[in-house]
């Protein structure tokens, strides 16, 4: 039609046209790019940084608390070497640590809370020093090839012994956890008395599951474990104590031997023949040969 203006496609002359099902007039696929929402890639990234570097000063911080805490804990335990619980005071590790008291209670309400938590460490310490002793224990008396019932006599006059030198190995835990046993529950803090038991029923764990076992085969006659646990950690003891009057007469106030022979009267109060006990004591007499009864904890297998 002359006159008429033509109409431009709006596919250029030199680019193929595209079919529907993908293939340009050339018949090679023609590559189709996926529109990108940049906002939506741009709030993923900035969330994700946010959650980073919220996740690293967090942990930072944790770290830095985690330090001055167990800074706290070893000026408290300086100070118990040096004085005596009766001497720990909150004022008293905030002058050691040169910091303000009040830096002190915000990680330890009360000094009954601080105590409390160097005698869970105390228990962990002792127990963990235990369970690196049994391995060698146990492959001796493996190899010895011992009756069942004699074999738990033996780890009872075992764990006995250990508890008198653990008193001198580990002096200051010691004394921790028989001021846990032994001095009046303070009540100041909410919470502490539970928190003192859950420390007080770890402690008898170990002795008491010997006890329930000895029981089990016949070994001793059955009672009440963790009651007979309490009644042996608590009078061996009291029977250490008279290792500060030893001077006196060193004879008389033997207190290793008589934490010994505590453990070995007891088992016969709850049914061991004495002939059995005495035999068991022996064994212990060559475990102790093979190595310290009390040996450095491995605390870090250890709960």
């Amino acid at each position: 039609m002359s006159g008429a203006t033509p109409t431009t496609s709006s596919t250029s002359a030199d680019s193929p046209s595209v079919s529907r099902d993908g293939r340009a007039s050339d018949g090679i696929p023609t590559i189709r790019v996926r529109r990108v929402n940049l906002v939506h890639t741009l709030n993923v990234v900035q969330n994700l940084s946010r959650a980073h570097l919220k996740v690293v000063p967090d942990d930072r911080r944790e770290r830095s608390r985690d330090k001055k805490r167990r800074a706290i804990l070893g000026a408290a335990d300086e100070l118990i070497a040096e004085t005596g619980l009766a001497g720990v005071t909150m004022h008293g590790v905030a002058d050691r640590l040169d910091c303000a008291v009040g830096t002190i209670y915000l990680y330890f309400d009360s000094k009954a809370l601080l105590i409390g938590a160097l005698q869970q460490e105390a228990v962990g310490t002792l127990r963990a020093s235990y369970e690196a002793a049994r391995p060698g224990w146990n492959d001796e008396l493996g190899a010895a090839a011992l009756e069942p019932d004699l074999t738990a006599l033996v780890q009872l006059c075992a764990f006995g012994a250990f508890w008198v030198s653990a008193s001198v190995v580990f002096a200051d835990e010691f004394h921790l956890q028989r001021a846990l046993l032994s001095e009046p529950a303070a009540l100041d803090a909410e919470g502490h008395d539970r928190e003192s038991l859950a420390t007080i029923r770890r402690l008898l764990d170990q002795p008491s599951g010997l006890i329930r076992a000895a029981g089990e085969i016949g070994a001793v006659s059955a009672g009440d474990a963790e009651e007979r646990a309490v009644l042996w950690l608590a009078a061996l003891n009291g029977v250490l104590l008279l290792e500060h009057v030893a001077p006196v007469d060193r004879h008389l106030f033997r207190s290793h031997h008589l934490g010994r022979r505590l453990t070995h009267d007891l088992l016969c109060g709850w049914g061991a023949e004495r002939g059995d006990v005495e035999v068991a004591a022996g064994h212990v007499e060559r475990l102790a040969a093979l190595g310290p009864m009390a040996p450095p904890p491995d605390v870090s297998r250890f709960d």
